[in-house]
């Protein structure tokens, strides 16, 4: 009696034939390799595309000096602007220090982190509509702390910073937690 693995007849012939095969095999994958390699196009490399060159305005002309015995030219005048409309006249009288704030909040991009009516994001607090003292505010608006980028004396005037300041306390204040729905508890 055998101890161990038992070997059948067919499991004998595989192996066999893969003994004697084996070779030939290697020698099969050798080949394919081989030709693959000779027949393999070299990969094309593509230059990284690059952005247009920038177009300059070209440099102006220097004045012609004029012809002996010319005339002077005669200098042009802009017409002048028109005159305001009645509506858009009493509209400039109407404007509010709270409007005119608005309107340098928004131009001066203050919306893109406190959003549109100062209540604060993501990016930066809550700053209507009881603002800081406003010394304090000149201060943090002219040497940020935070992430808020500086807005030096040429950027932002302290008149223009004071209407900003007037929209922000004329802000309304916000409903308490209890009386809006979605928050209620």
């Amino acid at each position: 009696m055998m101890t161990g693995h038992r070997v059948t007849e067919s499991q004998r012939k595989i192996r066999d034939l893969c003994v004697s095969m084996s070779p030939w095999l290697v020698a099969v994958v050798v080949a394919v390799i081989v030709v693959a390699t000779m027949v393999t196009p070299v990969a094309q490399t593509r230059p990284t595309p690059q952005a247009p060159p920038r177009r300059t305005a070209p440099q102006p002309r220097p004045a012609s000096p004029p012809k002996r015995g010319a005339p002077e030219p005669a200098e042009t005048k802009a017409p002048p602007a028109p005159a305001p409309s009645p509506a858009q006249a009493k509209a400039a009288t109407d404007a509010t220090p709270s409007d005119a704030g608005a309107t340098l909040y928004k131009k001066n991009g203050c919306y893109e982190c406190h959003v549109n009516d100062a209540q604060g994001g993501p990016q930066g607090p809550r700053l209507g509509p009881n603002p800081i003292p406003f010394p304090r505010f000149v201060a943090y608006v002219r040497n940020p702390a935070g992430d808020m980028p500086p807005f030096t004396a040429k950027v932002i005037s302290d008149d223009d910073l004071s209407k900003i300041y007037t929209f922000l306390q004329s802000r309304p204040t916000p409903p308490p937690v209890k009386d809006i729905p979605l928050l209620a508890p």
